[in-house]
């Protein structure tokens, strides 16, 4: 595998590996472990097929553009519109589901003021934000390494406690619980522009999606497996039970929990950040501003909980995004003004029969949570 692609790998699972993780566990247990599966496998394969839809779009489009840029080229100024609301609000969910997750483990290592704590995360941790892409690989080609050694160990440490009358049955009735959280777990479409960036052979971005996912997928199941067979009463920010089993398997799953939210933070701001200053041509002191500040708000005003948060920033604002992804590929196919290095088949009524999942989606967690 040649640098570049493994860099652009690090920078989807950067992006992938954050507050969804933590919070999938909690609710496996709520819907049932099987379902809880069953739901994750399909996510993960929707959430691939689109991620590579974008790609393609990305890669028949000359110029640098964001999720924004590209609703505008192929849906108009109306699509520029409804895909400008769903990222912000997906992006902005995210943020602020980090920031209270970070709070939260933080308090649980040393006790003390979660808010206190809320904000030593966000403090230390945009300021990356604030740099240029190089900036950006960097702190992904550390810390990315980081989580997936501290996942490994974290759950070969759980083995011992597994319990397998934790793996409970299938329900149909629960199927759609774990939806809004298990497809913001796949979240990576934001950090597609960025890797396309980073990749000098354009031919890479397939397999750097495709492994990326992959890697994705089989990481969060292994950290799904460890804490619901070790634990069936696990808190919203799966982790924090983890303290129950002594003080090296909490401190080592914390610290993964840490690393896992502050790269997903520093790779959705920075899509974020990209969006503001390519598509809306806004500056980049201005730009950091309002990636930065809007999350740390919406955490101050304590209105949504950490699950609540990735259900709605999941299912609803990023349901919205893969439904427009899956028209402008359409429209990209005829509107392109670059060949791309790779193609997909435009099957409308594969589309038609995801865009049903993707609207059901949304529908049953804003019914959920409001």
């Amino acid at each position: 595998m040649n640098k570049e692609l493994f860099y652009a790998i690090w920078t989807f699972i950067g992006v992938v590996i954050g507050a969804g993780i933590f919070g999938l566990p909690y609710v496996f247990i709520k819907a049932g472990f099987f379902t809880g599966l069953v739901v994750l496998l399909v996510a993960a394969t929707i959430s691939l097929i689109v991620a590579l839809y974008l790609g393609e779009i990305v890669l028949r489009t000359k110029g640098k553009h964001q999720l924004t840029g590209l609703a505008e080229k192929y849906l108009g100024k109306k699509g520029k519109y409804f895909m400008f609301i769903a990222n912000f609000l997906s992006i902005y969910g995210a943020l602020a589901a980090y920031i209270i997750g970070s709070g939260q483990i933080l308090n649980s290592i040393f006790g003390g003021n979660v808010l206190l704590f809320n904000l030593l995360f966000f403090i230390v941790v945009s300021p990356v934000i604030y740099f240029s892409i190089n900036s950006l690989e960097r702190f992904q080609n550390v810390f990315t390494p980081l989580k997936i050694i501290l996942v490994v160990v974290l759950s070969l440490l759980l083995i011992t406690f597994v319990d397998f009358n934790n793996f409970t049955g299938f329900s149909l009735t629960n199927i759609l619980l774990p939806y809004g959280v298990a497809i913001f777990a796949f979240t990576g479409f934001s950090a597609i522009p960025e890797m396309n960036e980073e990749l000098k052979n354009k031919k890479n971005l397939f397999w750097a999606i495709l492994f990326g996912m992959i890697i994705s997928l089989v990481v969060n199941l292994l950290f799904i497996f460890a804490v619901v067979g070790a634990d069936s009463d696990v808190n919203q920010v799966a982790t924090i039970s983890l303290n129950n089993f002594g003080f090296g398997i909490g401190l080592f799953a914390n610290l993964f929990a840490l690393f896992a939210m502050a790269t997903a933070f520093v790779g959705l701001g920075f899509a974020l950040k990209e969006n503001l200053t390519l598509d809306l041509k806004l500056g980049n002191k201005i730009s950091f501003l309002l990636v930065v500040l809007v999350p740390l708000i919406l955490v101050l005003t304590n209105f949504f909980n950490f699950v609540e948060l990735l259900e709605l920033a999941g299912a609803v604002a990023i349901g919205l995004i893969l439904l427009l992804i899956l028209v402008m590929h359409s429209k990209a196919k005829k509107l392109g003004n670059r060949k791309p290095e790779y193609s997909l088949r435009n099957l409308i009524v594969f589309k038609i029969f995801l865009a049903v999942i993707l609207i059901l989606g949304i529908i049953y967690s804003i019914k959920g949570v409001i």
